[in-house]
């Protein structure tokens, strides 16, 4: 459980998509989900539509964060699926969170201005598709992963890096691509454990 999911302690819950994989999460085990709160997330996560009735005055921005803790494989077809979630997540409003964590840090790390997750290029395919989700021109689709970030970015995403686990790897600050912004490993913890929905890329 520690090392799917990174709980810590017990009692702890954790809430699983129709894909398997972790998209909340909380210590303790006294969440109160008959609340509205927790009702529109299950729905979210199920597809079920709201049912009929008047529509609330307000609905509160999603947090949601994609939080990268292994080693990443470029042009990786999980991490695709998850970055074209936050596509999804920025377009219908919600904040989203692009978390680099332990391993995953060496995938900004810069080489001749050149990062890990610029070395396998995208088909014409994951291009066209990648275009349509991100809302932009065929001419400005992402060519790889770092492209599809930097465009999340500019779509409102924020992009972090655990600023710990970057002195843990001996990389110095200036090796680190600067589209992320360095954050302390407390302050990394606080965003997934504040997170509406979490999604966690590792491979084993």
């Amino acid at each position: 459980m520690r090392k799917a999911f990174g709980v810590q302690g017990c009692p702890a819950t954790v809430i699983i998509d129709r894909k398997g994989r972790m998209v909340g999460r909380a210590g303790g085990g006294d969440g109160d989900w008959t609340s509205d709160a927790a009702r529109a997330l299950a729905r979210s996560l199920l597809g079920a539509r709201m049912a009929s009735g008047p529509a609330p005055a307000r609905k509160r921005q999603a947090r949601k964060s994609v939080h990268l803790m292994t080693a990443v494989a470029p042009n990786d077809t999980k991490l695709n699926e998850i970055l074209d979630e936050a596509a999804a997540a920025l377009k219908a409003g919600d904040e989203v969170k692009i978390l680099f964590d332990a391993q995953s840090v060496g995938a900004l790390r810069m080489n001749a201005q050149k990062t890990p997750l610029q070395d396998a290029p995208f088909t014409d395919a994951q291009r066209r598709a990648a275009a349509r989700r991100l809302g932009v021109p065929q001419s400005a689709a992402p060519r790889n992963q770092l492209d599809y970030i930097q465009l999340l970015a500019k779509a409102g995403a924020k992009v972090l890096v655990n600023e710990n686990a970057v002195h843990a790897f001996g990389l110095a600050d200036d090796e680190i691509h600067p589209i992320a912004k360095r954050v302390s490993v407390e302050d990394m913890e606080r965003i997934v454990d504040d997170s509406d929905a979490c999604l966690n890329y590792s491979r084993e």
